[in-house]
């Protein structure tokens, strides 16, 4: 490794894929998703390390984020990676807690979802740098290197730094002297992808029939619209899956505290996992509420929860069941393993939000860092749809129902040349 080596340059992409035609992603509230990747290069001295990060939007909007990255791009240009790679705290801190920028934020919206574009794409290289798969280089930190490069700020009344580091320490005496022993790890995942909520009955009993062929056992349909609908998708689902297969139910937002209260009771019938997502992602006291009301079900949320302090109070209020962080939500690892061991420290379960562009990738790396180095709890689940997987240059892989461990240096999502000229919003082919 040359120690020298510098950034060159930061190339940011806005691109589209016009996955609204099969209503792929189509939930309560979002009906017309085109998925979409705010995409950044990162360039050095040697044409052959270059880094590569996105965050998911799902359509109009994704231009605003990739604006947001040209402001940082000045962060690391001329600066070597060995040089980025010991101060990335203090990098994060300068974009996320940027004098100007953060007034459009703070640590929120489409600034915050901007940096973890552009931080995915720094981890990414410095993992690539060092020639390891982005988990193992995590997990090869000694405890204390790892600590320093993540943010405790305003979380630290709940976990401190010390305490996270007591979490590691104890996580690492059983990890083994060889992590290439943990390269045949395979991690359970549940499937979106039969469950959309723009898909016809038959559509999705075709697609969940498909999906028990190969052998997945866990099932997340859409819900919200109409509850006479949902019961019958319900009453559908579970006739084809039968009573042993997991399924869980997400209504993305749409339903006040009320109609949460109202509509889980039609529910529960079904042995419902998990209801994610049942009323606003803000509503700390709403999803207490509904806890209180059944305290016999399940709540998830994460996807859309902004910042790590938000997660914080979610956790500390026993307001969630499953933690579902999102690895393009917040900005990055960074954050990202905070909320992880603020996780752990409360013994919540986390299974990650997953699907859309890249975020497949994405957590199959997350995946592997929380059981090996942040929780302590046995229940490992993640989610999976295999939306835009064709992009990638090495998309996750899936053998029975498992996310299978990737190998290759890096992040994961490098998307194809060919894709990023095709789907390129601004000179793309497809859209112009």
């Amino acid at each position: 490794m040359c120690s020298t080596l510098k950034i060159t340059d930061v190339i940011v992409r806005d691109i589209r894929f016009p996955t609204s035609k099969d209503n792929i992603g189509t939930d309560a509230v979002h009906i017309d998703c085109d998925y979409s990747a705010t995409y950044v290069s990162i360039l050095t001295e040697d044409q052959n390390l270059n880094g590569f990060g996105l965050t998911f939007t799902i359509g109009k909007g994704n231009d605003l984020c990739c604006k947001s990255v040209e402001y940082f791009k000045s962060f690391i240009i001329n600066r070597t990676i060995d040089e980025i790679e010991k101060n990335i705290l203090s990098l994060w801190y300068q974009i996320t807690d940027h004098s100007q920028l953060r007034w459009v934020g703070p640590h929120k919206g489409v600034v915050h979802l901007a940096t973890a574009a552009f931080f995915n794409a720094i981890w990414d290289i410095i993992s690539k740098y060092h020639h390891k798969p982005l988990w193992k280089y995590i997990l090869d930190l000694h405890p204390e290197e790892l600590i320093n490069k993540l943010s405790f700020s305003y979380i630290d009344d709940v976990i401190s730094a010390d305490d996270a580091l007591n979490i590691i320490e104890e996580k690492k005496k059983n990890l083994p002297n060889n992590l290439d022993e943990l390269d045949s790890t395979l991690f359970p995942a549940y499937t979106t992808a039969a469950g959309w909520l723009g898909y016809s009955d038959e559509k999705m009993k075709i697609l969940v029939n498909e999906s028990l062929k190969k052998g997945w056992s866990h099932f997340k349909m859409k819900v919200g619209q109409d509850i006479e609908r949902d019961i019958h998708r319900c009453n559908l689902i579970r006739d084809i899956i039968g009573n042993e297969k997991k399924l869980m139910v997400d209504s993305n937002q749409i339903w006040s505290v009320q109609e949460s209260i109202d509509y889980i009771n039609e529910l529960k019938k079904f042995n419902i996992l998990f209801y994610e997502e049942p009323t606003s992602t803000d509503d700390i006291l709403g999803f207490r509420k509904i806890k209180d009301a059944h305290p016999d079900v399940n709540l998830a949320t994460g996807e859309m929860i902004q910042n790590k302090i938000i997660f914080k109070q979610f956790i500390q209020n026993k307001s969630l069941d499953f933690c579902q962080i999102d690895s393009c939500r917040l900005a990055s690892l960074n954050e990202i393993i905070p909320v992880l061991l603020i996780s752990s420290k409360f013994d919540i379960p986390v299974v990650p939000h997953a699907g859309g562009v890249g975020l497949c990738e994405y957590v199959q790396h997350i995946n592997i860092v929380n059981k090996f180095l942040c929780t302590n709890n046995n229940f490992f689940l993640c989610e999976y749809a295999d939306s835009c997987w064709e992009h990638f240059e090495n998309p996750s892989q899936i053998i029975n129902g498992c996310y299978v461990t990737p190998l290759q240096s890096g992040y994961s999502v490098k998307i194809k040349d060919t894709s990023l000229n095709k789907f390129d919003f601004n000179t793309g082919e497809y859209w112009n």
